[in-house]
């Protein structure tokens, strides 16, 4: 999914989504609704039936989902940070041919 953000999108829109999604991961809503879906897997693991194989099963997929949702969000943040890298650099050639321009 990154992969494909870089090839389509510019480095400002990548940098957007990056602050977008850093946003999210600091809202206390987010958080908090983070916190109870996972504390309620957790207490279904917990109190599951070992011998009900299915049940187990769903959950243990219910926790790999959130855990994927979470590292999605990251891997947005950190592309917004190596996007904004990419337009520092930018900025900076632009100076530096303006500056060459001008000599």
């Amino acid at each position: 999914m990154i992969e494909l953000l870089r090839n389509i999108l510019s480095p400002e829109s990548r940098r957007v989504i990056g602050e977008e999604a850093k946003q999210l991961l600091q809202n206390k809503h987010f958080k908090e609704a983070i916190s109870a879906v996972e504390g309620h897997l957790v207490e279904q693991a917990k109190h599951c039936d070992p011998d009900n194989k299915e049940k187990a099963q769903r959950v243990v997929i219910a926790m790999q989902i959130m855990e994927g949702i979470k590292r999605e969000i990251v891997r947005k943040i950190e592309d917004g940070e190596m996007a904004q890298v990419e337009l520092s650099e930018i900025e900076q050639r632009k100076s530096l041919g303006i500056r060459r321009l001008v000599r």
